[in-house]
C-alpha cells in the first residue's frame, strides 16, 4: 500500500510541476514586454538549425529545409522590425 500511495504522489508532483512550467511559458509568451526577445531567440534558433544541417549534410548546396529555416528566420525578424518601426518616440514632441 505504502508503494502506491508513494507512487500517486510521484506522479501528481509530476503533474502538477508540468502544470507550473506551462503556466509559466505561456505567461512568458503572453508578456508584449519579452514577445520580441523571444521572437528574436526562435529566429536565432531557425538560423543556427539551418547552418548546423548545412554542416552536417553532405551535399554542397543548401536543400530546401535549410532553405527554408534561414527563410523562416528572415521572416521573423523582418516582421519585427516592421512591427517596432512604428513604436519608436519622436523628436520634438
Amino acid at each position: 500500500m505504502s508503494l502506491l500511495r508513494w507512487l500517486r504522489r510521484r506522479v501528481r508532483g509530476a503533474v502538477e510541476g508540468v502544470r507550473r512550467d506551462a503556466a509559466a511559458a505561456v505567461r512568458i509568451l503572453t508578456d508584449p514586454g519579452a514577445r520580441p526577445a523571444v521572437l528574436y531567440l526562435l529566429a536565432l534558433l531557425a538560423a543556427a538549425a539551418s547552418f548546423v544541417l548545412f554542416l552536417v549534410g553532405n551535399s554542397g548546396t543548401p536543400d530546401g529545409v535549410e532553405f527554408g529555416l534561414l527563410m523562416g528566420s528572415f521572416g521573423v525578424v523582418l516582421y519585427m522590425s516592421l512591427r517596432q518601426a512604428g513604436t519608436a518616440p519622436r523628436r520634438g514632441r
